[in-house]
């Protein structure tokens, strides 16, 4: 179907505020949809099933993958009104409902707000939400916590009208591990705690995973916004190609990119004086880990089908409320990471889980 779409056509002539009123018109007058405006929804999550446009499926990024029991409440509520009682985990920290009728996206969007849920710029050419590491905050190995990094990130970028109309999208990553996350792809821009040869606090900066310096925690959203431009700017825009930020490198060459990077940069990289004690990326781990929490601990779970019940996925959250658990994350390949467990309970919810397919086996 999109390939027969003109993209950068639609981009030019479509906002982010003519998307929402055209949904909302096809919504209120259930006209067909036309190609063109399937492909502006997808920009908000909304996924047609079939040609008759009868059911679609709704995906829901999460910041930072982190979800509260009042989220979970108000998941749970939509997948047992709208969704054939069941939702999705999706990959990159995403959850979907199908079967959805399109009439009842207002609904569901009023849910979802009242607890700071969107769909919007789930799927577009703009900055993604920002990907961490399941494990922020709660793991004692760490060696920074990037939570507030991150949240600025997706503050300054997600649906920021200055970059609504990339090549592409841009995908960036932070991790408070020297050796970055694994998150099953090479992001397009990395920055990774690590400490120079003084003991202080400075991010690697890769660019699809090569390093090209070293910068202080206060450089990370000026480099950001750098790089976003001079892709918006120089990317490549042609209709018979992704035109990903890779396509972009590969055909100018990182040095080149470096080049223009540094001259747009009132400050300089650090150089590289110093080598990654590990290069392979840090896996979420599964079963009862010790928290740097006092008296807590995180439990990481394998699930077995990324299609859940409404009932099992309720039997998980009275779970979570019975061994006194408040928030979760999702991560990048499906799985959760349960962040607060007294540890006094842990292995008692670690039993329950298992009966509803979410394995917490180390």
């Amino acid at each position: 179907m999109s390939a027969v779409i003109n993209i950068e056509k639609l981009k030019k002539d479509r906002l982010s505020d003519d998307i929402i009123a055209k949904l909302f018109y096809h919504i209120v007058f259930s006209e067909k949809i036309s190609n063109e405006d399937l492909e502006l929804f997808k920009w908000y999550g909304v996924y047609a099933k079939d040609s008759l446009q009868e059911a679609f499926s709704l995906r829901i990024p999460i910041n930072l993958g982190e979800l509260g029991l009042k989220e979970l409440k108000e998941i749970l509520k939509i997948s047992k009104e709208f969704s054939n009682e069941s939702l999705n985990i999706l990959p990159c920290q995403k959850i979907e409902f199908e079967d959805i009728k399109l009439f009842n996206l207002p609904k569901i969007f009023n849910i979802l707000k009242e607890v700071k849920l969107s769909s919007f710029f789930e799927s577009s050419h703009s900055i993604k939400r920002v990907l961490t590491c399941p494990a922020n905050r709660v793991d004692s190995t760490q060696i920074y916590d990037v939570e507030e990094i991150a949240n600025k990130i997706n503050d300054t970028f997600v649906a920021n009208k200055n970059f609504f109309n990339l090549p592409n999208s841009l995908q960036i990553s932070i991790s408070g591990y020297e050796e970055g996350c694994d998150i099953g792809f090479t992001p397009d821009i990395s920055f990774n705690a690590t400490k120079d040869e003084s003991g202080k606090i400075v991010f690697a900066v890769k660019i699809l995973d090569i390093n090209i310096g070293y910068i202080n925690a206060s450089k990370i959203i000026h480099t950001t916004r750098a790089i976003a431009n001079i892709y918006k700017d120089f990317g490549p825009r042609d209709e018979k190609s992704e035109n990903s930020f890779k396509d972009f490198i590969d055909s100018i060459s990182l040095s080149v990119f470096v080049d223009i990077l540094s001259s747009m940069l009132d400050f300089k990289f650090k150089s590289t004086l110093f080598i990654n004690r590990s290069e392979i990326p840090r896996k979420p781990r599964m079963g009862i880990n010790k928290s740097s929490q006092d008296g807590f601990s995180y439990v990481g779970c394998k699930v077995k089908n990324s299609k859940i019940s409404s009932k099992n996925f309720e039997i998980f959250i009275n779970s979570l409320e019975k061994s006194e658990a408040t928030k979760i994350k999702l991560t990048h390949k499906a799985n959760i990471i349960i962040l607060d467990v007294p540890s006094k309970n842990a292995q008692n919810l670690v039993e329950e889980l298992s009966s509803i397919g979410f394995e917490a086996k180390s």
